[in-house]
């Protein structure tokens, strides 16, 4: 069930009270009042501690707030893609059972234990963030996990 008080544009707040579990879930940069919602992705690229305080992280880093605290006891999970895989990754914490980011827009980023990245092939941001599979493995140990 969508929790509508907690949901906005950028993510909705999904809530299983039989299973106890809340997915909160942040959507990448849309293109509503005439792209302004680039701005922050420009702020990102000039600075990470910048794009904290952007408004897109506030509101995310708020409701991540307000739904940790209204569903207390319950396990959650944040998806995220594109510029809300930065979100995610800056939330992500013990807290959390799973933090998962479709083609994130990762600069120097730790990825933590209970995170995941999933990148496709035809991702722009996937491109130019990370190298290509092969060399990936190599250059990158702790973003490759084996979920066997």
């Amino acid at each position: 069930m969508r929790n509508i008080h907690l949901s906005n544009l950028y993510g909705k707040v999904y809530v299983n009270h039989d299973l106890k579990k809340a997915v909160l879930a942040f959507r990448g940069t849309g293109m509503e009042a005439l792209g302004s919602d680039w701005i922050n992705n420009l702020i990102f690229a000039v600075s990470d501690p910048g794009y904290k305080l952007t408004p897109r992280y506030q509101t995310a880093f708020k409701k991540d707030k307000s739904a940790m605290n209204k569903y207390q006891g319950y396990k959650f999970e944040l998806l995220g893609h594109s510029q809300s895989g930065v979100i995610v990754n800056n939330l992500c914490s013990n807290k959390v059972r799973n933090c998962i980011s479709l083609n994130p827009a990762y600069k120097n980023a730790s990825l933590k234990n209970n995170e995941y990245i999933i990148r496709s092939t035809g991702d722009v941001v996937s491109k130019l963030t990370t190298p290509k599979k092969a060399l990936n493995s190599l250059m990158y140990p702790q973003w490759t996990k084996s979920i066997w």
